[in-house]
């Protein structure tokens, strides 16, 4: 009861002065303008990670599986690894071919890319996911990107990434030619071997690896004049039925001595810690710029000890201890400053619960990859605010009020 009514009497009562409660005010605004700017820009990070990772999960298999040494199709089919992914229905496991290629189109441009050649059901797999993602981006009124799942590239066709397809200047239905390239090595006069295809599909699929590097392809249906080159490598992709089984199913498979696994978190592990690594840059920034903010409070309690003088001094001669007079400025910086915490909590958790359930369109969806941004709220990152920022409140208070315990109430009390 004593520090709510000092709290108001000392600080926006018309006795405590302009001077002070425009501080204040300054104060507690500076404080929620920060922390609401720190929780909005955290949670919206969290958003785009969470559609970056969901994408990256959506699109590209839970597990890689190699067997070094096996360049056989078939007899990877019979590894034990490979019937024990079969074992649990819900698992998808088909054995996929990869190979460097040099990718040269009808107008003479080249590019190097990665030629992944999967099963017919993988593709359809590919497909649906990508078709699921395209049709959650479409705007209401634009009439729905339609590819139907069966519609895999067939004999002497490929999928192209957009951004590959962009730098090579080429369209649906062009025909390019691919070029092993082991024929780089070849004495001159010599002709590397190379395969001219049809591309049936240009995707886009917001991963950079795959826009700009990859095409797919049907294996057995393209590319079988490049198999004896020496560049193919074979492996095994999973989808498993339960994502958050990886770990375990890593494990399990890392049993069998001959077998490489790794996960989607492996492959793409420079981008997740970029992402990890931004998030921690910019909430540090942030955050030290609400210290800075709460930094008005010691202005506040500076003035106020320096002005109240003699209402410490009387506080003091009707019985308070030094460490009770400690103990109640603390409180009142306390206060000023969780009033403000408290405000900021309250709006960048507002602000972000409804930007994550209405993201923001900023853009057109033909322009960028994904034009909203979205929001994710963390109620760990909350109570971590709300934790640390009274920790530093109460921290940043109690310095400037250990002035008050050195007050003598008889000098304080002969002031005029």
């Amino acid at each position: 009861m004593l520090v709510g009514h000092l709290f108001h009497h000392f600080i926006f009562s018309k006795r405590a002065g302009s001077l002070i409660r425009r501080i204040s005010w300054l104060s507690i605004v500076g404080i929620a303008i920060s922390v609401t700017a720190f929780l909005i820009v955290l949670f919206v990070m969290n958003g785009m990670n969470a559609a970056i990772k969901k994408r990256i999960v959506g699109l590209e298999p839970h597990l890689y599986v190699t067997v070094p040494g096996v360049l056989n199709a078939e007899i990877l089919e019979t590894h034990p690894v490979y019937q024990r992914l079969h074992e649990d229905a819900g698992n998808r496991a088909y054995v996929y071919e990869s190979q460097d290629v040099i990718i040269r189109s009808q107008d003479g441009q080249f590019r190097g890319g990665v030629a992944r050649g999967v099963t017919k059901e993988s593709l359809a797999h590919f497909i649906e996911q990508l078709q699921k993602m395209e049709k959650k981006n479409q705007d209401k009124d634009s009439p729905a990107y339609f590819w139907d799942p069966s519609d895999v590239p067939g004999e002497g066709e490929v999928v192209m990434g957009v951004d590959l397809a962009q730098s090579l200047g080429v369209f649906e239905g062009d025909y390019i030619t691919v070029v092993s390239p082991a024929g780089l090595l070849l004495p001159p006069g010599e002709t590397p071997k190379f395969e001219r295809v049809r591309i049936k599909r240009i995707v886009t699929t917001s991963l950079a690896d795959i826009d700009s590097q990859y095409l797919f392809y049907q294996r057995g249906a393209a590319l079988n004049s490049l198999l004896n080159e020496g560049m193919r490598t074979l492996g095994i992709e999973v989808w498993l039925a339960d994502e958050s089984k990886i770990q375990d199913v890593k494990e399990d498979l890392m049993k069998f001595s001959d077998v490489s696994v790794e996960t989607w978190m492996d492959r793409n592990s420079a981008l997740l810690y970029a992402l990890k690594l931004e998030k921690l840059t910019i909430g540090t920034f942030l955050g030290l710029a609400g210290m800075i903010a709460a930094s008005s409070i010691l202005t506040v309690l500076a003035l106020l000890l320096s002005q109240k003088k003699r209402d410490i001094a009387i506080l003091r001669t009707i019985g308070f201890s030094a460490k009770q007079t400690v103990q109640t400025f603390t409180q009142l910086g306390f206060l000023l400053a969780f009033m403000g915490v408290l405000t900021g909590v309250i709006l960048g958790t507002g602000i972000s619960l409804y930007i994550q359930a209405n993201p923001l369109e900023l853009a057109d969806s033909q322009i960028y990859y994904d034009p909203s941004i979205p929001a994710l709220v963390d109620s760990s990152l909350v109570i971590g605010v709300l934790v640390v920022s009274a920790l530093i409140a109460w921290l940043g208070s109690y310095i400037p009020a250990r002035t008050a315990s050195e007050v003598e109430p008889s000098d304080a009390l002969r002031m005029k």
